[in-house]
């Protein structure tokens, strides 16, 4: 990984923000490498390996962390992108630039069986949301504005890409 001019590791992300057929969102929820305060949702996806596409990562990330498996083609083009630093309970900081696409699928069971060790130990349970569990939940949701995102993509095709803020929720 690259190191910013800050100092930051930087880690570019394809994330997926994938909805079952009862509007509901797939996310995992974590407790510990943000903050350890903190309880949070996030969502399926992660770091793109040196010359990988985008949406490639990103199905790469759904087989890895959910075994199901996803044509690239099939995610079309990101709904919505955030970038910002944050810094880990243990002091590593890092530079995220997050891309999020939108999958709609029938309604599965997650197989987490494929899950790297790191993400074996952040991730908890997941669990399938709507709109107003997002909303309403105690948690911290990742990214900051899913809920918004949710449902514009949920109301059809996002035009371009959603520029959401960035808002470090790490606990430095």
């Amino acid at each position: 990984m690259a190191i910013t001019p800050d100092g930051l590791t930087y880690r570019r992300a394809a994330r997926v923000i994938i909805a079952d057929e009862q509007d509901r969102v797939l996310l995992f929820f974590g407790a510990g490498l943000v903050r350890q305060d903190a309880d949070y949702y996030f969502t399926v996806g992660g770091g793109v390996e040196e010359g990988e596409a985008l949406a490639a990562a990103a199905a790469r990330e759904v087989l890895e962390e959910t075994g199901l498996r996803v044509d690239p083609e099939d995610l079309g083009t990101t709904v919505a992108h955030t970038e910002g630093p944050w810094t880990t309970h243990e002091g590593v900081r890092f530079y995220s630039d997050d891309h999020f696409f939108f999958l709609r699928v029938p309604h599965f069971e997650p197989d987490l069986s494929g899950l790297e060790e790191g993400e074996e130990k952040e991730i908890s349970h997941h669990a399938w949301l709507t709109r107003e569990d997002l909303e309403s939940t105690d948690a911290i949701v990742l990214p900051a504005g899913l809920p918004g995102v949710v449902e514009r993509a949920l109301a059809g095709p996002v035009p371009e890409t959603i520029e959401l803020p960035w808002i470090d929720q790490s606990a430095s």
